[in-house]
């Protein structure tokens, strides 16, 4: 699929590698309605693309994501409509088959923190600057709260979501709000370094994993039960699973002769 030039960000593709680039650097590429509309555009793109496995998401400029645009708050451009278009794309970006990296430097700010963490991993550069400040600001932050929630529990969410203090990247680690801290100068090859690894891995078991995970909090034991079912049919029928199979067996069979020659032995 061709590249997707939006006003607010870009979406490029190549083989099962895809970036979305947030690029309103300007106003560090803090969402308007523009930015919103892109976003939810971007990840129809995304959805609709059967041969994308790993999305990196990241901000251009010194900012992966500052949030909303005060300013435009400020003048009530954005109303409830502007929210709800907003958790539309946030949304849709964590549903996304495909698995997420979000590779955060500078400000990751509210809007870009809920971003952040609807992505399934976080690589984070070390200068990085973090909050959640919509309550300082007269709004929810939508559903950042709740995922906040069921990513670091109650007690920790409400810290971070009822003050709106900033926190560092180390502070975001020791949370478990990213996953790995790194120099700035290393985090767009460290960030390719995972899709890499996490491209060598079965998609079908990756995708049916992350759909647990993300429906373990909304689904019952036995409901969750009959999708483990189908799921796993899904990996053994999958060529992917047949594939690791035949090269586990030439492995056995590699070990065995090697085994063999080693006692003076014919190997059968």
């Amino acid at each position: 699929m061709p590249t997707l030039e939006l006003e607010t960000m870009r979406c490029e593709i190549d083989g099962p590698l895809a970036r979305l680039r947030l690029n309103r650097p300007q106003a560090l590429n803090a969402a308007n309605w523009t930015w919103v509309n892109d976003l939810v555009k971007a990840v129809d793109y995304l959805q609709h693309s059967s041969e994308t496995h790993v999305v990196i998401v990241s901000g251009e400029g010194r900012a992966f994501c500052s949030g909303l645009d005060v300013k435009e708050l400020s003048q009530g451009h954005l109303t409830v409509e502007w929210f709800d278009m907003w958790e539309r794309g946030v949304t849709g970006l964590e549903r996304l088959n495909a698995i997420t990296i979000a590779a955060v430097q500078g400000y990751c700010l509210g809007g870009g923190l809920q971003l952040a963490i609807a992505c399934d991993l976080i690589i984070s550069s070390n200068e990085a600057i973090y909050s959640i400040p919509a309550v300082r600001e007269g709004v929810v932050a939508d559903l950042g709260p709740m995922r906040l929630a069921r990513m670091i529990g109650m007690s920790r969410a409400k810290y971070l979501c009822l003050l709106g203090h900033r926190f560092s990247p180390q502070e975001a680690l020791d949370l478990g709000v990213v996953n790995e801290t790194v120099p700035l100068a290393e985090l767009e090859a460290r960030s390719l370094a995972v899709a890499r690894e996490l491209l060598d891995i079965p998609f079908t078991a990756l995708k049916q994993t992350k759909r647990q995970i993300n429906d373990s909090f909304d689904k019952d034991i036995a409901t969750l039960h009959t999708d483990l079912l189908k799921a796993q049919e899904d990996c053994l029928a999958s060529p992917e699973h047949t594939s690791v199979m035949v090269a586990y067996r030439a492995e056995q069979a590699e070990r065995q002769r090697q085994k063999a020659a080693a006692h003076g032995e014919v190997a059968p």
